[in-house]
């Protein structure tokens, strides 16, 4: 004969497993790496929406002009952060000797007479194969469909982010245009 404890055991036993697996599932889910451009506009306009970022710290809402080396991204951007990235920052700054934490999004529109020609993306992945100096790099038009693909590995931007205060700042060079 089975007795309430017995029933009550199994249960509570049973429920554990379930509950484990599920955190196991959820945490799979968290750590599975970006592998495609439809997956990284997906993330930055569904799952982790760019609308919701913070405005750069210190910067312009709208900046024009270009940082040393560099005449990309004109004439005008604007640049925000996700939460994640803002969390690293202390006093609008990134510790000296300090990175961004994965999944950290660096989100920049690129605009012209106040219309956005392209979405700029970094996104911090350190374990990603795809990733360059530790980033996902891309650029995407509007409608999402890729201007340079993140398979790239950053080719066409870790030259330029490579530059003047870039590594000290994670090759984010935004810090540069801080007033």
């Amino acid at each position: 004969m089975i007795h309430f404890r017995s029933v009550a055991f199994i249960s509570v036993s049973l429920l554990l497993v379930v509950w484990s697996c599920k955190d196991q599932g959820e945490a799979l889910l968290e750590h599975t790496p970006i592998s495609s451009d439809i997956e990284l506009f997906h993330h930055i306009t569904q799952v982790d929406p760019f609308v919701s970022y913070t405005l750069f710290p210190g910067v312009d809402s709208v900046t024009s002009g270009t940082l040393n080396g560099s005449t990309a991204h004109q004439p005008h951007v604007r640049v925000s952060m996700n939460a994640r990235a803002l969390s690293a920052l202390q006093n609008d700054s990134l510790p000296a000797g300090s990175s961004f934490p994965d999944s950290s999004i660096i989100f920049k529109q690129i605009m012209m007479n106040g219309q956005v020609l392209l979405y700029a993306v970094m996104f911090k992945d350190n374990a990603n194969p795809l990733a360059g100096n530790g980033w996902l790099w891309a650029e995407f038009n509007p409608d999402g469909s890729p201007y340079i693909s993140m398979t790239r590995q950053g080719v066409n931007c870790t030259g330029c982010h490579s530059r003047e205060r870039g590594p000290q700042h994670d090759y984010v060079r935004t810090f540069e245009r801080q007033r």
